[in-house]
């Protein structure tokens, strides 16, 4: 960023509504870029509504390769994936501590013909799309993953696909978003905003841009000087509720991410994560016992000594879809008011990505090709989620 630039921007004062992974790396990249920049978050912690429930599993391959109709999710996410590293070293040096960025790629097993035909199209795709990609045996797979117990005919090497600790990674953002200067307002719900000369905050408080990064709750109103509410375009976002258990570590887990057909298995240092479910429409987070002990046989027919694994904790989080499954990323209908919301369980993925191109278009009204398929504007006309991913999870 040139000087010229910086000043340009340092006048520039832009809330950012939403205290989870995308608003709290939007406020990051917004101040880098010498915006002074305010975080309004309804909750007393940071990031306490999906990000901090999630598996932290940053799964640009598995996730977008075997969708035949979403090369820009897929070129989105494999610029994410791509930008991890640098974002990581970033947050971590002004966070004070680490995150937990893994350094093997994931594993997807194949333990039938037809789940072996699915990886030979994952790889395939994979492959057109640049993502890298290798296929293993069933002794090559053992040999990866030792802690893999359960019958498995092959499986493919995704070395681009990584995690981190969810947890730790809003802890350092935090701490980040501190020491850069960032204001962050906890316990501040915005459920309305005045549009006069600029954007005004129930706190009274005046930005020149807004940054909607809300999860699945209630967006804020808009409201004119003259009373009228102001309409963004934006859909209604979708909850889509997931169930996970946590396992206690125990010798001869798993030591990569493992993927199968209808579980995962996310190692971590404190514990192992077993996931998850996908239950569209659900915005509670009750735990069902029965879901629970289902994720875990699940799990320890991949690696059988989870079956020794004390249970830990269960828990619910409510991902942000859209009717399409695809983000919300730039301008609404609303000058100066900004989506970067809806990234369903790619959220922690597409962090760096989205207040990378969320920056461009606030600060410099830059719109890359990148970004272009997620503006919000797309549903001027009726969308139809494309698929359940109920096959996923």
């Amino acid at each position: 960023m040139s000087a010229t630039s910086a000043r340009r921007n340092s006048a520039v004062r832009v809330a950012v509504i939403g205290g989870g992974v995308i608003g709290l790396s939007c406020a990051l990249e917004l101040k880098r870029r010498g915006a002074e920049v305010v975080v309004y978050e309804r909750g007393m912690e940071i990031g306490a509504g999906v990000t901090s429930r999630s598996a932290g599993m940053l799964g640009a391959a598995f996730e977008w390769s075997l969708e035949a109709d979403e090369l820009a999710m897929a070129a989105l996410a494999r610029q994410a994936g791509e930008m991890w590293p640098d974002f990581a070293a970033r947050v971590e040096r002004l966070g004070g501590g680490g995150v937990e960025l893994s350094a093997e790629g994931a594993l997807v097993v194949a333990r039938t013909p037809a789940e072996l035909d699915w990886l030979g199209g994952m790889a395939a795709a994979c492959q057109a799309r640049d993502l890298p990609v290798r296929r293993l045996a069933a002794a090559e797979l053992k040999r990866e993953e030792p802690a893999l117990t359960g019958k498995v005919l092959g499986g493919l090497e995704l070395p681009g696909d990584r995690q981190v600790d969810p947890q730790k990674l809003l802890l350092r953002l935090g701490a980040a978003l501190g020491k850069s200067g960032v204001g962050i307002r906890m316990g501040r719900a915005i459920e309305r905003v005045q549009i006069a000369s600029g954007f005004q905050m129930q706190d009274g408080d005046k930005f020149e841009r807004v940054v909607l990064a809300t999860g699945a709750g209630s967006k804020p109103r808009f409201v004119s000087w003259q009373g009228d509410v102001l309409e963004t375009g934006l859909p209604d976002i979708v909850p889509v509720k997931g169930q996970m258990l946590a396992l206690a570590p125990v010798a001869g887990a798993p030591k990569h991410v493992v993927h199968a057909r209808d579980v995962y298995i996310a190692p971590k240092a404190r514990w192992v994560l077993v996931g998850a479910t996908t239950e569209r429409g659900k915005a509670d987070t009750g735990v069902d016992p029965d879901q629970i002990a289902r994720l875990k046989a699940a799990a320890v027919a991949l690696a059988g000594r989870l079956a020794d694994a004390p249970e830990v904790t269960a828990w619910a989080g409510v991902r942000p879809g859209t009717p399409d499954d695809k983000p919300l990323i730039g301008e609404t209908a609303i000058p100066g008011v900004f989506a970067a919301m809806g990234h369903y369980r790619n959220g922690i993925l597409l962090a760096p990505v989205t207040a990378d191109v969320i920056a461009d278009q606030v600060l410099d009204g830059k719109v890359s090709g990148l970004a272009k398929p997620f503006s919000p504007g797309r549903f001027d006309k009726p969308a139809k989620a494309p698929h359940s991913r109920s096959s996923k999870h």
